[in-house]
């Protein structure tokens, strides 16, 4: 199986780890003395629309003649920022006229900049704004008086798929779409059973020049029943690319006995809520991408000397879920996703993103169920896991989403809450972190940090569990400690990341944003404790 293919499975049980990817390449730094700008220097790239992982020409001349080695520099252009080499970059050498031109991975994030360097010299910087991968379904039944999300019962019916989308209803600021196309580009649908999906069986499909593509021919036997699909657009890797698979949002269908009964079963389903995700708009030109200038974290690691990290997943080029950590000593691991409701688990600019529901805007749509993922493959007892979180949600029509980080048992089913460890949890309209830990019998340790808020902003919060005590950090500052023997877990845990919804009861769409996680061990830096206490209470949440 390919490093960049996407793991198939009949359900989460039977996932197994798939071959990791080579090394994308990491950022390091800080690069040194700051090199000189020549005002003959030049940097341009080409292509000037691409997506992260898509291999592109850097061409330019350094502004100076003879041979010199050079060296690729990026700076992420938030307060604070400074130039640092690119990890992994060979370098390469100028021609005797000063001009250099190679190619390299595009990397994912909006608004950074990038620039050539050797010595006490370097080119302009070009700033970079990656489009976003995307693909959206339509379905065409060829029946009459049917509402949008039904099908008839034995009645063929296509799937069709735009991996372009310029925009879709609700979304014409989305100045990162539409992404480029990829002809040729493998596709597969897949079906929802339980919180897992399943390949479904069809002939192959492809996209075509316009990045399109269809599958024919389907059909359900069963009238009353609801099915969920999703289109994959798989890993692109031709020309040295590393473009990571990439899936739809669910499309829920509502299978009728005939179009006279379509009108009576639309009352309320989600396949009517959500099926307009592929009614195009046309995009709003002129208007520039907005860049969150969000300031970087300050972390537990910098603060308390865990660093280097063991596994590191920055998403900084063009990772999918199943691709192992870009960085760190032991660069073993995965995510496995699950939903059951209209959520979405991807890569998006430079992190990972829970999505409960595409469309963005207040009352607009349905968004139900829990999104969640995963890490596989590299569960320890003890040690110290960091993220960076933030959210995003404009809509206030419903009760909010709960995001929420955790160390649970390396082999806890999905959903199943009853030990573990939270590292945060919160929710976009309310100010606050809360943490905690939870044992089998019951027990739970609790604290709110208030005053917090995670709606648009950054925070970086970590825990290290040792045999003594579990401390939790918050930008690098110790907000809790616990030391009672039964709050520590004395299984291998693992990172799950999720957005909770109230069941299928409709909740404000909500984003939640990780833009890293980091595991360390405890064989470096200082171990923490004395923070402030946890109130013990029980909880109720067995499984």
């Amino acid at each position: 199986m390919s490093s960049w293919s996407r793991g198939r499975t009949a359900a989460l049980s039977s996932l197994v780890l798939c071959v990791p990817l080579l090394a994308a390449p990491a950022l390091v730094g800080p690069a040194g003395a700051a090199p000189t700008a020549v005002s003959s220097a030049s940097l341009q790239i080409s292509p000037r629309e691409y997506v992260g992982g898509q291999r592109i020409t850097f061409a330019g001349d350094l502004g100076v003649a003879g041979k010199r080695r050079i060296k690729l520099q990026v700076n992420l252009s938030r307060p604070g920022d400074t130039w640092k080499d690119v990890k992994g970059f060979k370098r390469r050498t100028t021609r005797a006229d000063g001009t250099f031109r190679f190619r390299y991975l595009a990397p994912s994030m909006f608004g950074i900049r990038m620039r050539v360097a050797s010595g006490g010299l370097h080119t302009p910087a070009q700033e970079f704004h990656a489009l976003s991968q995307d693909l959206v379904v339509g379905l065409r039944t060829g029946v009459t008086g049917l509402d949008p999300g039904q099908v008839v019962v034995d009645r063929p019916f296509d799937l069709t798929v735009d991996t372009t989308p310029e925009a879709v209803r609700d979304l014409a600021r989305r100045t990162d779409l539409p992404p480029p196309v990829f002809p040729g580009r493998a596709l597969t649908l897949q079906r929802r059973q339980g919180g897992s999906w399943v390949d479904v069986a069809t002939d192959a499909v492809t996209t075509d020049a316009q990045g399109r593509g269809t599958f024919e021919g389907l059909v359900l036997g069963t009238a009353g029943q609801t099915v969920v699909y999703r289109a994959v657009q798989e890993a692109w890797t031709q020309d040295n690319s590393r473009v990571g698979w990439y899936p739809s949002f669910p499309v829920y269908l509502d299978v009728v006995a005939s179009a006279r009964t379509a009108r009576a079963v639309a009352t309320g389903s989600l396949a009517t809520l959500t099926a307009t995700e592929s009614d195009p708009v046309t995009r709003e030109s002129g208007t520039p991408l907005q860049v969150a200038r969000d300031v970087a974290s300050k972390t537990a690691a910098e603060r308390y000397g865990w660093r280097p990290s063991l596994w590191d997943f920055g998403w900084t080029y063009g990772e999918s879920l199943t691709d192992r950590p870009s960085r760190g000593a032991d660069r073993t691991g995965w995510w496995e996703e699950w939903s059951d409701g209209t959520g979405r688990s991807a890569k998006h600019n430079g992190g990972l993103m829970l999505d409960s529901q595409r469309q963005n805007k207040d009352g607009y749509g349905a968004s139900v169920g829990t999104t969640m993922v995963t890490m596989r493959g590299n569960p320890r007892a003890r040690g110290r896991w960091e993220v960076r979180l933030r959210m995003k949600s404009t809509e206030t029509t419903h009760q909010d989403l709960r995001a929420l980080i955790e160390l649970v048992p390396a082999d806890a089913t999905a959903g199943c809450r009853a030990t573990g460890i939270t590292v945060a949890e919160a929710s976009p309209h309310q100010k606050g972190i809360t943490i905690g830990a939870r044992n089998q019998a019951g027990d739970e340790w609790k604290r709110t940090e208030g005053g917090i808020s995670v709606n648009g902003t950054s925070h970086a919060v970590a825990v290290e569990v040792t045999d003594r005590h579990i401390s939790w950090f918050l930008e690098g500052r110790l907000i809790g400690t616990v030391t009672s023997k039964a709050a520590i877990p004395d299984v291998p845990l693992t990172l799950r990341l999720s957005l909770q919804g109230k069941g299928q009861q409709q909740v404000n769409r909500t984003q939640a944003i990780f833009d890293w996680m980091r595991g360390y061990g405890l064989d470096r830096g200082e171990q923490v404790d004395g923070g402030p206490s946890l109130a013990k209470g029980s909880h109720d949440l067995y499984c």
